[in-house]
């Protein structure tokens, strides 16, 4: 028996769209509306059970054999304009307007003028004669093997039947009906298959199929949601694609999106209170503000009101499905035309839409289906800096109530430049030298490696020093960097340079500087800062310092007192030239101190001077907080024997304290890494530098 059945409360229907080549094909099944199951018996054939073929034969095939039909050869089947009922191992699928290009290998056979039986089993279901069953198998199992025999010819037999009854075909032609237009070499031909249906009843109807869209109308629409079934293959399960709200109860425009979908099998279903899971919270509700019926409704919505979904409904409360903190990059700079944005979001939004460089973005949007929080952005082909929007809503939100989100990235595939201003020329005289330089934009990294007679390294630091911020562009631009201390060979010295900047684009540069002391005849030169010939220094020890040309020099110093005692120290020299010989010993009267200074290339220069021991003592305190000395002053404090004399510290006058201390606020702190401070005390009648007298 053959039932046909009401389903949804309204008139069901399925709409096939094929695309091929210059045909637009559209296919209609009808079940019926009138509230009755319809059933047809077939009595007309021998029971399948008493049949006896061949055992290659299948249960399609003996049935058809009985009903007298002829098999089709496949050359003479219809491309188009047929009607194809399959049946599958499990069953009677609906029939197609064409036959689908898997079921071409498949046996057919003409039940009626152009309506085909296709046998797609396989052989899967085969007819054996009862004699071989029951020497093969158990009572149960040949018993069990008949009734499946027998169900699947029964169903075949009343497909048969239905077509073949001469009642039927009225019914038929109500049932399923094609409307074709073939379109060949600019010619058209049709063929048109009449049909008739209750248009008082919901129905769906196909209008139009172009440019990737196929358009619908839903005829008699009165309730208040519809749900649009969609599936590209019948014997797959249907699933939700949208959702209508009709504004025409006669007549409900809308489309779908065909895509890649070769077939598209759509059916409209009435949702006035369906509740597939039993959860109390209608299907539509679901489907109105997540995209899904599936929705676990015992979750909290993300307006922290802790509600849940169901109470939301029942309480007649708009859900809040997400909430978006914001966006997320490694960085604003790319290289790439299409970057990936992570979006910061508790839940799940329907829709999203991307918007680059648009000042009205919010009404231009196009909205596409949520998949996830990493979203790819199509900045275009023009380097520079990009206004990205993003905008987040919920199924059933409009695009003004959409969240939005901005970021600022800059697209940039240039690799950076690098440009070197020490030293100025590539041959130098100096075995170490500080290697500087500058890129016009920010960098993420900068090395060397250094190839010379003597070594081989690689992936040696450069610091970043410096960045101009450009308040026009609103970035870091001018780079400045520098390698310090960097020691050469005599010969060529090659470096390749590696920058890498903030959108990943690199860098590779060679510079090679040539070290040659043919040229360094002259001796070095040298200035004593620190005591000055014939100073008056107090205490036992002394530090004389000073500055000379070349960092690579060496100094020593020897200081001889007035028995004739010598002592001899070496020096320390910075970076910036600056040199320290310290703790040198002082004794009471005159000491001489020599400095002998030498550079590289084995030239050297002497200096000397006098300095006395003072009578008056006079010291300076460690400053408490090491950290102080980075600042632009500190304050000072120390003692003095003699409370007449007025106290000077790196220009500034302090104040004698008359106790044996003394103290001096605001005392500049020199550059460099090493604060130096001189302390110097006048007597009474001794001009000070601001040219007054006294404490």
């Amino acid at each position: 028996m053959k039932t046909i059945k009401k389903a949804g409360g309204g008139f069901f229907q399925s709409v096939a769209i094929r695309l091929l080549c210059a045909f637009i094909v559209a296919s209609f099944l009808f079940w019926a509306n009138d509230g009755r199951a319809q059933s047809f018996q077939v009595s007309s054939v021998q029971p399948i059970s008493e049949v006896q073929p061949a055992e290659s034969d299948s249960v399609v095939a003996v049935t058809a054999d009985a009903y007298g039909l002829s098999q089709t050869s496949l050359e003479s089947l219809p491309v188009m304009g047929g009607t194809f009922w399959i049946v599958e191992s499990n069953g009677v699928i609906p029939p197609f307007p064409f036959l689908p290009v898997q079921y071409w290998n498949c046996h057919a056979w003409e039940m009626a003028d152009g309506i085909y039986l296709v046998d797609a089993t396989g052989g899967q279901v085969p007819v054996l004669p009862l004699r071989l069953a029951r020497e093969a198998m158990t009572a149960n199992a040949v018993q069990s093997a008949q009734v499946a025999v027998e169900a699947q010819g029964n169903a075949v037999a009343n497909l048969i039947g239905q077509v073949q009854d001469a009642e039927f075909m009225q019914a038929a032609a109500a049932m399923f009906g094609f409307d074709m237009r073939m379109l060949d070499s600019g010619s058209e031909s049709s063929a048109n298959f009449a049909y008739s249906f209750d248009t008082n009843a919901l129905w769906l109807e196909i209008t139009n199929v172009s440019s990737g869209f196929s358009r619908y109308n839903l005829h008699n629409a009165t309730n208040l949601v519809y749900a649009i079934w969609t599936t590209t293959n019948l014997m797959m399960p249907f699933a939700v694609e949208t959702e209508l709200w009709p504004t025409d109860p006669n007549c409900q425009p809308f489309t779908l999106q065909n895509n890649s979908r070769q077939y598209l099998f759509v059916r409209a279903e009435d949702w006035t209170g369906v509740d597939s899971n039993s959860d109390g919270v209608p299907d539509w509700w679901s489907w109105k503000y997540f995209g899904n019926i599936n929705l676990t409704d015992t979750n909290l919505d993300y307006s922290g009101n802790g509600l849940t979904f169901a109470q939301d409904y029942s309480s007649n409360i708009t859900p809040t499905v997400f909430t978006c903190a914001g966006l997320e990059v490694p960085n604003n700079y790319v290289s790439t035309t299409t970057p990936a944005v992570q979006l910061d979001v508790a839940g799940t939004p329907y829709y999203v839409a991307v918007a680059v460089d648009d000042t009205n973005y919010m009404t231009d949007a196009v909205w596409n289906t949520y998949s996830g929080s990493t979203v790819t952005v199509n900045l275009g082909s023009v380097q520079g800096w990009h206004e990205v929007w993003l905008g987040l809503r919920a199924h059933a939100g409009v695009p003004t109530s959409a969240v939005w989100q901005r970021k600022r990235l800059k697209l940039d595939w240039t690799p950076p430049a690098l440009f070197i201003t020490n030293p100025t020329n590539t041959t130098v005289d100096i075995p170490m030298i500080q290697l500087r330089g500058f890129s016009p934009e920010a960098l993420s990294s900068i090395s060397y490696d250094l190839t010379n007679a003597a070594c081989f390294v690689t992936n040696q630091q450069i610091l970043v020093l410096d960045q101009y911020y450009d308040t026009n562009t609103w970035e870091f631009t001018t780079n400045t960097w520098q390698a310090f201390d960097v020691v050469l060979t005599n010969g060529v010295n090659t470096f390749t340079f590696h920058a890498t900047d903030l959108a990943g684009n690199t860098t590779t540069a060679n510079y090679s500087i040539t070290l040659d002391y043919s040229a360094k005849t002259n001796p070095p030169s040298v200035q004593v800062t620190w005591p000055q010939n014939g100073t008056q220094v107090s205490g036992n020890s002394f530090t004389v310092d000073g500055q000379v040309a070349d960092a690579t020099i060496t100094v020593a110093a020897t200081i001889t007192d007035n028995s004739g005692n010598t002592n001899a120290l070496n020096g320390l020299v910075e970076r910036s030239g600056k040199f320290w010989v310290e703790n040198l010993p002082l004794n009471s009267g005159t000491n001489t101190v020599t400095l002998k200074v030498t550079d590289a290339a084995g030239n050297s220069i002497t200096n000397s001077f006098n300095v006395v021991q003072s009578a008056v003592s006079l010291t300076v305190d460690a400053v408490g907080d090491p950290q102080q000395l980075w600042q632009p002053t500190v304050n000072l404090t120390g003692t003095i024997s003699d409370s007449s004399y007025a106290i000077w510290v790196n220009g500034v006058k302090g104040h004698n304290n008359g106790n044996g201390t003394w103290s001096a606020s605001n005392v500049p702190v020199n550059d460099g890494g090493t604060a130096s401070f001189t302390a110097t005390g006048y007597a009474a009648s001794e001009q000070q530098p601001d040219g007054s007298y006294g404490n």
